[in-house]
C-alpha cells in the first residue's frame, strides 16, 4: 500500500484516549464508539499524522507482530473509518 497520511475528520468524530484504550464521539450520530486498544493506537497515530508506513512501524513495534499481519489489520481499521466518513486521505 502506498504510504498515505490520513486525517481525523472533525467534522463528524472526536477521539479521546483514554489510558490504554480510547472512544470516539460520532458528532451526527450523537453515540459514542468504545475502541480496544489496537483501535485506540491506528486512531491515536492518524491523530498525530503519521504516515501509513509510520503507523505499521510503531503498530509492529508496540504489538510485536509481522508485517503482514499488522498491515491486514491497518487496512480493516483505515477502510472501517473511510467508510463511516471518520477519517479522510491527506491531500499534497
Amino acid at each position: 500500500m502506498e504510504n498515505k497520511k490520513y486525517l481525523l475528520n472533525t467534522d463528524k468524530v472526536l477521539f479521546t484516549p483514554l489510558e490504554e484504550e480510547g472512544v470516539l464521539y460520532a458528532i451526527e450520530d450523537n453515540k459514542y464508539i468504545s475502541l480496544n486498544t489496537t483501535y485506540t493506537s491506528i486512531v491515536q497515530y492518524i491523530a498525530e499524522g503519521l504516515e501509513y508506513n509510520g503507523i505499521v512501524s510503531q503498530l509492529m513495534d508496540e504489538y510485536e507482530v509481522e508485517k503482514e499481519v499488522c498491515e491486514g489489520q491497518l487496512k480493516a481499521v483505515v477502510a472501517d473509518l473511510l467508510a463511516k466518513g471518520y477519517i479522510n486521505e491527506a491531500t499534497a
